[in-house]
């Protein structure tokens, strides 16, 4: 096997094959060189495997259980997924809009058990766009301002969900989640505040037959095997300004006209939609463990951080990428025409 990295970085560790790319002599030899694969594994926080003959999603599957056997397909995050015929684990990425950005994060980061690693498939390469960068939340977390990384260390985030009622979404809402049945799987109140109870989620019930989930939780994660303290927190997400500084970061890449049409668009309707809707109430957001807004200037720098550690790399079809979630994040880049990213994960 041939290893190398993306323009020197030092992750994604780049994998391909020698001679033989059958999926079969992959999973050979990651059976046999399965210790010395985890340590690079954990010391890079991601590994992508290109130029394997990966031709399906089952082959996909096949490969990330050689690496984790561990696969899990329990899913309670806020990414609309569907579950990809002829496989256990495996879902689409996510079915968002391609013009809706997704930031940097650590899968599930709200969560008292979120995933272990993270696996991603290139089933068909993204016409325009659609890169899943990627970055390490251990140098972010290291290079933040060091008052605001205390005042997240000591007060910790807040993370805030609004499900809409069963009657569905508003037509005038862009921002609104999903009904929270679509993410139970049940439409059974008993059922869901089982749920609650069992994922260690707070739950309020509200008007309208919608339903409020808090999550309290620490900004920073050491890591369960090399101790490491690495940025875990969804504030980029879900913070109403996260979208509005992403997409100036996406213009200043992409410098298109649509770009700037969204990044103008965001720049009007999130100050309207911060006047008109109290913080708790936001569809989602994270405020300080205390209740507390964080402030916007605080998402700039956080942002700003996190771009200048970006990875971004195009992708290629049957590429296969293995990312430590408790040391690396991943997100999307806006796109134009086709593209299928599938993905599963562990715990």
């Amino acid at each position: 096997m041939r290893e190398t990295f993306f323009n020197t970085q030092e992750l994604p560790l780049i994998i391909e094959p020698d001679s033989d790319n059958s999926v079969a002599h992959l999973n050979k030899w990651l059976q046999q060189q399965q210790e010395s694969f985890q340590q690079k594994f954990y010391k890079h926080g991601a590994v992508l495997f290109r130029g394997f003959d990966a031709s399906s999603p089952k082959a996909f599957e096949d490969v990330a259980l050689t690496i984790d056997p561990q696969l899990n397909n329990d899913y309670l995050g806020t990414s609309p997924r569907d579950r990809v015929d002829g496989t256990t684990y495996i879902f689409s990425a996510s079915e968002l809009p391609g013009y809706y950005p997704i930031m940097q994060h650590c899968e599930m980061s709200y969560m008292t058990k979120p995933p272990v690693k993270l696996f991603f498939y290139c089933d068909i390469e993204p016409e325009y766009g659609g890169e899943t960068p990627i970055c390490n939340f251990r140098k972010v977390y290291a290079e933040l301002d060091k008052n605001i990384r205390e005042e997240f260390d000591r007060k910790g985030t807040l993370t805030v969900r609004n499900y809409s009622g069963l009657n569905g979404k508003s037509k005038f809402n862009l921002w609104e989640l999903k009904s929270w049945d679509k993410i139970f799987l049940t439409t059974d109140k008993a059922e869901v505040e089982k749920q609650c109870r069992t994922y260690e989620m707070d739950f309020e019930w509200k008007e309208n037959d919608s339903l409020r989930i808090t999550h309290h939780t620490p900004s920073a994660k050491k890591h369960p095997l090399t101790n490491e303290p690495a940025w875990f927190n969804h504030l980029q997400v879900f913070h109403p300004a996260g979208g509005q500084i992403e997409y100036e970061h996406i213009h200043a890449r992409q410098k298109r006209l649509k770009t700037f049409l969204w990044t103008t668009f965001l720049n009007v309707i999130v100050p309207l939609k911060k006047i008109t809707t109290k913080p708790i109430d936001q569809s989602m957001n994270v405020l300080f463990g205390d209740g507390t807004p964080i402030p916007d200037a605080y998402v700039r720098h956080v942002e700003d951080v996190i771009w200048k550690n970006l990875v971004i790399f195009p992708w290629k079809k049957n590429d296969i990428l293995a990312i430590d979630n408790f040391s690396a994040s991943h997100g999307r880049l806006p796109y134009e025409g086709k593209r299928r990213i599938m993905v599963c994960w562990s715990c």
